[in-house]
């Protein structure tokens, strides 16, 4: 099984469209789908928006259906000068935007830099080869400063920044489970 995280409705409704024998899944914590996409069996949950809602709804599909693997698909907004509206990114690695170096440094896995799947980074490529491959960067208020914008590429080089693909990796991380965005 293969589960796949999303923040908003919106974000989820492509997914859901492409699926077959679809069943509602709703509890305290979780709203989503089971069923099958392109023959896999996957989980498709709705998070809400931020890293806490992400972390808790990834940990509880880890917990309840032991994925082989886990996706995050959302929307992000452009940092990259090479990007344009609706250009794909594959996470290559995220981090956390809002946390201070020195703290993601000496308290987080790996520095806080999560570094995604390579056999998942790969399927992801090949099913959208015109994707970008970089740095996400993750946080909880939305990014529409250039001088903000400006510092996500230098400090990270990032491609997009956007508020809940580190908090997916970070519990894949710790988890043990495989992860793309």
């Amino acid at each position: 099984m293969i589960a796949i995280v999303t923040a908003m409705d919106v974000e989820l409704e492509n997914i859901l469209s492409r699926m077959e024998n679809v069943q509602e899944v709703r509890r305290p914590g979780l709203f989503g789908y089971t069923g099958t996409l392109a023959g896999t069996e996957v989980i498709a949950a709705v998070c809400s928006v931020g890293k806490v809602c992400a972390a808790q709804c990834t940990q509880l599909l880890i917990s309840e259906y032991h994925p082989e693997a886990l996706l995050h698909s959302g929307i992000a907004g452009a940092v990259g000068a090479d990007l344009r509206h609706l250009d794909v990114v594959v996470a290559r690695e995220l981090t956390y935007r809002d946390m201070k170096e020195k703290t993601k440094r000496e308290f987080l896995p790996f520095g806080g830099y999560f570094v995604a799947d390579p056999k998942v980074t790969v399927a992801l490529r090949k099913a959208c080869p015109e994707s970008h491959l970089g740095c996400i960067a993750t946080g909880d208020v939305f990014v529409n400063d250039p001088v903000e914008k400006e510092r996500l590429q230098r400090d990270y080089n990032a491609l997009c920044a956007e508020m809940e693909g580190a908090a997916v990796a970070h519990v894949c991380t710790v988890n043990r489970v495989p992860f793309g965005v």
